[in-house]
């Protein structure tokens, strides 16, 4: 009876072999549903995405078994920079606030920065592209499920806010055109590498945009654009270069031309109109925003040894609210040693990249990690704290795919 025999092929599969199906299946649910905000447990941070993640994690077990380096030759790096973010937080809450609420943040931050890169790191390229092709259809139903809330439920407040803008299943209007803005990244690139026709990337698009469109928000655009040019220019492929400098002239004499005419009244109040006066009063919450960074400019100036503790920014604000940035918010609940943490994991992610970018084979695999990170750095100047499994998803899947960036040889530029 040979290998391929319709009797061989009837046969159970060993058990590490179903053991690892079973745990690509759990991984890719995590993935596709790690977004989706919404999913979650009333009574704590526990996502529909950590039950898929903590189930794969069994599987791993009982198959191949957990990757004892996940970052390759910079593991003990990314392990000291998540102990120092999590440990100056767990001080502050210590000697300066409330010690439960410091070792709760803390585990939210271990989960997403170490427990999810031991599922979803080391994996075979395959793999690894399959995932990244995962996240971003898990964007695209999350965007035509709010696409679908707009148009025959606008009063539905889960998704939708009181304002009119897309809260989408991520349930924050910015965060969800972030996502959405990764989103549109990583099919792009998965175009320029030829996983993807262009037929299938006009119809991933199509969505993504829409939705992104429906968010108004500044944040999103400005991300989307930055990304798009930065995948671009860092390609280094002059043809694609002129392409895309073509497509987008055509975009934007279209949008200032005609874009009143077909533009959601959203995008047209917040995005819109910012960019044709140039006020940025127009984009929204800026000023408010604006006010609790200078509060908390002033406010680490005593916090640079020992912070406030997690979650104690907003008790003491005269808002009543955490500065919604990452790095000043980091610096005043967890000091400086918490902030030198964070800024590690930024850089490491680049270093990655920059590695599979001086290597002829796996250039645009660099390049892919080298964008996305500079993107997830951008977008925490407007978060809070970054340990939502929705951040943790698409930051690991781009360093995993500059781990394995010299596994296979790249296909050419599309």
């Amino acid at each position: 009876m040979t290998p391929l025999s319709p009797a061989a092929a009837a046969l159970p599969l060993p058990r590490p072999v179903a053991a690892g199906r079973a745990e690509l299946m759990l991984v890719a649910a995590a993935v596709f549903v790690s977004p989706m905000n919404y999913l979650r447990a009333s009574f704590a941070y526990v996502t529909l995405g950590d039950l898929f993640t903590v189930l794969a994690l069994g599987a791993m077990m009982l198959g191949h078994g957990l990757p004892l380096r996940p970052f390759g030759a910079l593991t003990r790096a990314w392990y000291g920079c998540v102990l120092m973010l999590t440990g100056g937080l767990v001080l502050g809450s210590a000697l300066r606030g409330d010690l439960v609420s410091g070792l709760i943040v803390a585990s939210q931050y271990l989960f997403s920065l170490l427990v999810l890169p031991m599922v979803l790191m080391q994996r075979p390229r395959a793999e690894v592209l399959l995932l990244i092709k995962v996240f971003v259809l898990g964007m695209v139903f999350v965007m035509a499920h709010g696409i679908w809330v707009i148009e025959f439920d606008p009063g539905d407040a889960r998704f939708v806010t009181p304002s009119g803008r897309l809260a989408t299943l991520v349930e924050r209007e910015n965060a969800a055109a972030s996502l959405a803005a990764l989103a549109i990244t990583f099919a792009l690139w998965l175009y320029f590498i030829r996983e993807l026709g262009i037929v299938l990337l006009l119809c991933l698009l199509a969505p993504l945009g829409y939705g992104l469109l429906l968010t108004g928000s500044n944040t999103g655009f400005f991300l989307t654009a930055i990304g798009v040019v930065a995948l671009v220019a860092l390609s280094g492929s002059g043809r694609i270069m002129l392409g895309m400098l073509a497509m987008l002239a055509g975009l934007a004499f279209v949008i200032l031309g005609w874009g009143e005419l077909f533009l959601p009244d959203i995008f047209l109040k917040r995005v819109f109109g910012a960019l044709s006066t140039g006020n940025m009063d127009e984009a929204g919450t800026f000023s408010d925003r604006m006010f609790l960074i200078r509060e908390a400019y002033d406010l680490t100036r005593h916090t640079i040894i020992v912070g406030l503790g997690a979650d104690q920014y907003r008790l003491i604000s005269a808002h009543g609210a955490p500065v919604h940035n990452t790095y000043l918010l980091l610096l005043a609940e967890g000091g400086l040693l918490s902030l030198t943490g964070h800024v590690g994991l930024i850089i490491l992610g680049l270093m990655m990249g920059w590695a599979a970018m001086v290597s002829r084979r796996g250039r645009w695999f660099g390049v892919l990690t080298v964008t996305i990170v500079v993107l997830l750095a951008l977008v925490q100047n407007g978060l809070a704290h970054f340990y939502a499994r929705f951040w943790a998803v698409p930051w690991c899947l781009a360093l995993a795919a500059s781990l394995q960036a010299d596994a296979d040889p790249v296909p050419p530029a599309a």
